[in-house]
């Protein structure tokens, strides 16, 4: 049972998830709690960790990790009110990739191939795995761009 492919597929993931806790780590509080590009940041950080939860589950019955936000936050259906913590991002987003990772886990390359249902179903366009692994990484990579030109918009270093 080949995993090659799946080993690098996942190593980009693996990269824009590193520097996503990069981010949170050097994120000054202000910038964490204000809006930047319609969003507030942290609120970025929380739908691209509730992102990777999504792409991961198979079935309709199977549950999110539990969230500091409610579920119309995470997804950027409706601003949120009340600032989530580094603190509190950091531990759901642990929860998260242990979650995401050991799914990954499981993967083989034939596997790529395979349409994911669940996730197909609810973005409403057929998506395989291979393009599931792929979004891992284009989505975080994504909001992560958003996060550090908060950074530069304050005259710091972003992470990427």
């Amino acid at each position: 049972m080949s995993r090659a492919i799946v080993a690098e597929l996942e190593s980009p993931y693996q990269r824009a998830w590193g520097l996503m806790c990069q981010f949170m780590d050097v994120c000054p509080d202000e910038i964490w709690a204000e809006t930047n590009g319609g969003w507030p940041v942290w609120q970025q950080v929380a739908h691209t960790v509730a992102v990777l939860n999504f792409f991961i589950l198979e079935n309709d019955d199977d549950t999110f990790v539990p969230a500091p936000a409610e579920f119309g936050v995470l997804m950027l259906k409706e601003q949120g009110q009340q600032v989530v913590s580094k603190e509190a991002m950091k531990a759901y987003g642990a929860a998260v990739k242990a979650a995401v990772d050991a799914r990954v886990a499981k993967l083989t390359d034939a596997d790529l191939t395979r349409v994911q249902e669940r996730v197909s179903k609810k973005i409403g366009r057929e998506l395989t795995y291979g393009a599931v692994m792929v979004m891992l990484a284009s989505h975080t990579t994504h909001h992560l761009g958003s996060c550090d030109a908060a950074l530069r918009d304050h005259g710091l270093p972003g992470v990427f």
